[in-house]
C-alpha cells in the first residue's frame, strides 16, 4: 500500500510526457511546424503542448524568432535529460518488442543517398542497423538525382528536401542546419571570435554549395564581407576534408560533420546563427513501402536521425 502511494507522489513530479514528447520534436526541427508534420499533428497543437509544458516549469523553454525558435539555456538543459531519457526507453522498448522481431525480418533493401551523406553519416552507423537486422541485406547505392527518376532501382532514399511525384512517398528525416567549421589548428593560428573575423581567412565551397556562405552571411548581418580567398571542390567530402586539413573554414551540416566535431578534427569556433537548408528528407519507393525490411530501415534510420543536433557550445579561438 504503501509503496504504491509513494509511486503515484513519484508520477506526480513528472511533466506531461507527451508535451515533453512535443518539446524534443520542436527543438530537433527548430520550429513548431516542423515537430507538427513530424509528429501528424496541427502547428497549433503543438504550441499547446509548448505552452503547456513552459506553464507547467514556469519559464520559457525556447526564444520565439521570425524563422523558428531557440532553446533558452533551461531548454537546454532539459532537452539533454529527455533526450537521454527517450533513448533509454526506446532501447528498453527495442529489447522487449524487437528482438526476436528483428531476427526474423530477413530480405533486400536498395539504399540511395547522396555520397557525402553515404559517406559522413550512413556508413558510420550501418553496423548498428546490421547488429539489429543481421538478415537484411543492405546494398547502398549514391547519387543525386531525383529518386523519382531512377524508378525501381531503390527502395528508399535520403534527399536534401522533399520530393514530389508519383510513385513516391516523402517526409522530413531530420534538419540540415549549418555552422562555419575549421581545423582546431588554424583557429589557433587565426582566432575567430566574431563573423567579421573570417575576412582573415580562405572559405571553402563545392560545387553544389556554392551560394551557401552567402546565405549563411546575410543572416550573419555580414553579407558583404570579404574573405582573403575562396577555394572550391567538385564534391562537398573533399571540402569537408580540406576542411580537416586545415585549408581553409568551411560552411558545414552538423549532421555530416557530428563525428568530426566528436574526435576534434574540427570544430565551430561561431555558434550562431544557424542556417538552415533544405531538410533532409526520406524518400520512400511506394510500391516498397509495406515491405518488412524496408519498413525495419526506415524506422531504424528514423531512430538514429533523432538522436541528431544536440546544442554545443562554440570553440574558442
Amino acid at each position: 500500500m504503501n509503496r504504491d502511494k509513494g509511486t503515484e507522489k513519484d508520477r506526480d513530479k513528472l511533466p506531461p510526457l507527451n508535451a515533453l514528447r512535443n518539446f524534443e520534436a520542436v527543438a530537433r526541427h527548430g520550429s513548431f511546424a516542423g515537430a507538427a508534420t513530424d509528429l501528424h499533428v496541427t502547428h497549433w497543437a503543438v504550441g499547446k503542448q509548448i505552452r503547456l509544458l513552459e506553464d507547467w516549469f514556469g519559464l520559457p523553454l525556447f526564444e520565439r524568432r521570425p524563422r523558428g525558435v531557440v532553446l533558452t539555456d533551461e531548454g537546454a538543459a532539459l532537452l539533454n535529460d529527455v533526450s537521454n531519457a527517450f533513448e533509454r526507453l526506446g532501447a528498453a522498448a527495442a529489447r522487449l518488442r524487437h528482438d526476436e522481431f528483428t531476427r526474423r525480418v530477413s530480405g533486400i533493401v536498395r539504399v540511395n543517398v547522396p555520397a557525402s551523406f553515404a559517406l559522413c553519416w550512413l556508413l558510420p552507423r550501418l553496423a548498428d542497423f546490421q547488429t539489429r537486422y543481421p538478415d537484411i541485406d543492405v546494398r547502398v547505392s549514391t547519387t543525386s538525382r531525383k529518386l523519382r527518376y531512377i524508378g525501381d532501382a531503390f527502395d528508399i532514399g535520403v534527399r536534401s528536401g522533399p520530393e514530389q511525384g508519383a510513385g513516391v512517398v516523402s517526409r522530413t528525416l531530420m534538419a540540415d542546419l549549418r555552422l562555419p567549421a575549421c581545423s582546431p589548428a588554424l583557429l589557433r593560428q587565426h582566432p575567430i571570435q566574431e563573423v567579421t573575423d573570417l575576412r582573415h581567412h580562405t572559405l571553402l565551397h563545392s560545387a553544389s554549395t556554392r551560394t551557401a556562405w552567402a546565405h549563411w552571411l546575410q543572416e550573419a548581418g555580414a553579407p558583404d564581407l570579404r574573405a582573403a580567398r575562396h577555394a572550391e571542390f567538385d564534391h562537398v567530402n573533399l571540402q569537408l576534408a580540406a576542411a580537416v586539413e586545415g585549408l581553409g573554414v568551411t560552411l558545414a551540416s552538423l549532421p555530416l560533420i557530428g563525428r568530426d566535431l566528436a574526435a576534434g578534427r574540427l570544430v565551430c569556433p561561431i555558434a550562431a546563427p544557424t542556417w538552415r537548408a533544405a531538410d533532409y528528407a526520406l524518400v520512400i519507393n511506394a510500391d516498397r513501402a509495406g515491405d518488412d525490411a524496408v519498413m525495419a530501415f526506415e524506422q531504424w534510420i528514423t531512430m538514429m536521425a533523432s538522436r541528431e543536433a544536440v546544442p554545443f557550445e562554440p570553440a574558442q579561438g
